[in-house]
């Protein structure tokens, strides 16, 4: 009977070889990496504030009441919240109904906002759907979301509906 004295294994130079070519790859697919996860933060972001604005609307119309969006904190990194504000003076108060509440953005992401009545950063829908400001006019404007090189934008007409936008790839329509 014959007897292989073959060994069955990787020698370790195979293996190191194999290790550079996995590190080599894992070095060129990093860059990609970092991109897609740097837009996913931003999308799931605007995505879940849009969802906000939307629900602070809808429910104005559904309640026959002032909803409003409004920093979590002292700005928007803080997070948000949709209150039902029941003494119409545009902030969260002891006897406003809290709706809905977010956390802070993903790590990166940072919030801007450009909108009419500047003074404080806020959104009101009134009863009928329409965005209005503290002194009873229309509210209109914008949110910025930028994380590394990636900018969206959640635009508010003067009826109150919102539409996001990507400042980069729309830019006569952003």
């Amino acid at each position: 009977m014959l007897v292989s004295s073959r060994r069955c294994g990787h020698t370790l130079i195979e293996m190191l070889a194999v290790l550079a070519i996995a590190a080599v790859l894992l070095g060129l697919a990093m860059p990609a990496m970092r991109s897609l996860l740097l837009q996913h933060r931003l999308t799931t972001t605007v995505n879940d504030f849009f969802g906000a604005v939307t629900l602070a609307r809808s429910e104005a119309l559904r309640l026959g009441t002032q909803v409003l969006l409004l920093p979590a904190g002292a700005d928007w990194a803080s997070g948000w919240v949709v209150v039902v504000d029941r003494n119409g003076d545009m902030q969260l108060d002891g006897g406003d109904e809290i709706l809905y509440s977010h956390g802070p953005p993903a790590p990166g992401v940072a919030i801007g906002s450009d909108f009419t009545d500047n003074k404080t950063p806020y959104l009101a829908y009134g009863a009928s759907g329409r965005s209005r400001s503290g002194a009873g006019g229309t509210q209109a404007g914008s949110w910025q979301f930028n994380c590394g090189d990636y900018r969206r934008k959640i635009i508010i007409n003067f009826l109150g509906r919102p539409r996001t936008c990507n400042p980069d790839a729309d830019k006569a329509a952003c």
